[in-house]
This record gives structure tokens, C-alpha cells and sequence, in this order.
């Protein structure tokens, strides 16, 4: 029985890349691809491909399957986060739409978030202070902006990857780092153990490459809002001393689960 193929990812790790690869390989095998995004209380079991977006789940799958979990260094979720909620038209980023009547979901929250209690989805709304999430940060400097950026999404999104519990033998982690510095070979590998049949393997990797941002030019790299730049990790250059001592005393332990290494002490 072919298995059912899951990818888990979180907000910065590569999810519009699987959505964008996932679409087009469905497409070409004649497969049903679908994205479930927030909590999961049921992966749809008549989907071939379901891309879990927020890696948030309730219930194993009710069909047999083959997973990934695309993840990245945590300190470059921060800075990535940070730069795409300054640009992004997202309904939950730009929402200006306060009322704090239940339920409290999309836009006035984001997916990720629907799931909370009413009353932390309230203190949400709250704190920001009547301007969207995205107007917040363009009235900050960088460094206030970056704080604002860890107090919400990114600091969710980490408490997240902090409390993933999914067998690791079942579910193997995918760098974003590894696929983005030898595409074609890390695609393979994805393809491969998501169980699909060598011939499938090539053509889905054929199609991939269009995905590749080392192969796109400028104009492709401009269309795409969820790319800041072709490098895919720029937490060195953006974060101070300061910023990353602190943010490793908090989250050193999701850094080194994921298998990255923490900064040498100076």
C-alpha cells in the first residue's frame, strides 16, 4: 500500500518551498496534495501529500506513512521572521480588526494561534495596542522590532519545535540549511524516503529545481516575498552580541535538539 506522504514544517523553515515542490510533483503524478495549517486534529486521510504548516498535532495519521520535518537554526526563524512580518500582506499581520468577541480566529489571530485559550488570544489582541502586528514592528528599531518579533510569532513558533514529541526514527529532520547547499542530492533524499518510486524520485527532482534559489535570477528571487535574500542564514550579520547570548540562554536547547551548534563564548 502506497504510504501517505506528510511534511511537517514550521513559519521560516521552508514551508512555501514544500507547498510550491509539493503542488507541482502532485500534479505530475496525478496525487491529491493538501495544507493543514494550525492545530491538526485529523490529517486528512484521503490526501496523498498533506504539508503540516505549523507542525502542530493532536492524532497519529490513520494511515500508514512516510514524514519529514523541515526545520532551521531557530536564531535565523527569528531574524527571517522579523524581515518577512515587516513586508508580508498575510490577513493576520496586517489585521487591524481588534474585537475581542469569541471565537477569535483568522485574521484576528493567526492559524498557529486558534487554537489557544480565548482569553491568551484577548491579551493578543491587547498587546498590540491598536495597530496590526506588521505596523508594530515598522514603529520600532531594529533592536525593539526584534523584541517584539520573539514576544510573538517567532517565540511561539519555537515554543513549538521545543515541544515536538513525533517519534524521531519515524519522522527524520531535513535542514533547510543542508537542502538549500546541495538541492538536487537533499531533494533526492526526500523524495526517496517519503517512499516514492525511483522514476518518480527523477521526475519530482526535475521538477524541484524550479524552487532551487540558486538557479533563479533576480526577477525570480523578486517575486517570491517569503525570500529576504539568497543567503539562508544571516542571524550573524543581524543579531548583536548582546541579542545572541540572550537568545541562546532561552532557547540553547532547541538549538542543539535541532543539531546546530551554539556561539563560542567570547
Amino acid at each position: 500500500m502506497t504510504p501517505q506522504r506528510l511534511v511537517f514544517s514550521y513559519h521560516k523553515t521552508g514551508t512555501s518551498l514544500f507547498l510550491a515542490v509539493m503542488n507541482q510533483v502532485a500534479e505530475r503524478l496525478g496525487l491529491r496534495v493538501v495544507t493543514q495549517y494550525g492545530l491538526v486534529t485529523q490529517i486528512d486521510p484521503d490526501a496523498d501529500i498533506v504539508l503540516l504548516a505549523h507542525s502542530l498535532i493532536e492524532a497519529l495519521p490513520t494511515r500508514p506513512f512516510r514524514a519529514i520535518r523541515v526545520v532551521r537554526d531557530p536564531r535565523d526563524i527569528w531574524v527571517s521572521g522579523y524581515l518577512y512580518h515587516r513586508r508580508t500582506g498575510e490577513g493576520w499581520c496586517v489585521n487591524t480588526d481588534f474585537d475581542a468577541t469569541p471565537p477569535i480566529d483568522y485574521p484576528r489571530v493567526d492559524f498557529s494561534f486558534q487554537h489557544q485559550p480565548e482569553a491568551w488570544k484577548r491579551a493578543y489582541l491587547a498587546g498590540l495596542n491598536g495597530k496590526s502586528y506588521q505596523q508594530n514592528l515598522l514603529d520600532r528599531d531594529q533592536a525593539d522590532g526584534l523584541a517584539f518579533e520573539l514576544a510573538g510569532y517567532t517565540g511561539c513558533t519555537l515554543e513549538a519545535m521545543r515541544g515536538w514529541r513525533w517519534p524521531p526514527l519515524a519522522v527524520p529532520d531535513i535542514k533547510l540549511e543542508t537542502i538549500m547547499s546541495g538541492y538536487d542530492a537533499a531533494m533526492q533524499g526526500v523524495f526517496r524516503h517519503l517512499g516514492f518510486a525511483p522514476a518518480e524520485v527523477e521526475a519530482a527532482v526535475e521538477m524541484a529545481a524550479s524552487e532551487d534559489m540558486g538557479r533563479m535570477g533576480d526577477d525570480g528571487i523578486a517575486a517570491r516575498p517569503q525570500i529576504h535574500s539568497r543567503s539562508v542564514s544571516k542571524w550573524r550579520d543581524v543579531l548583536s552580541a548582546a541579542q545572541v547570548a540572550a537568545f541562546e540562554a532561552r532557547y540553547g536547547d532547541v538549538i542543539t535538539r535541532l543539531g546546530y551548534a551554539l556561539s563560542a563564548p567570547e
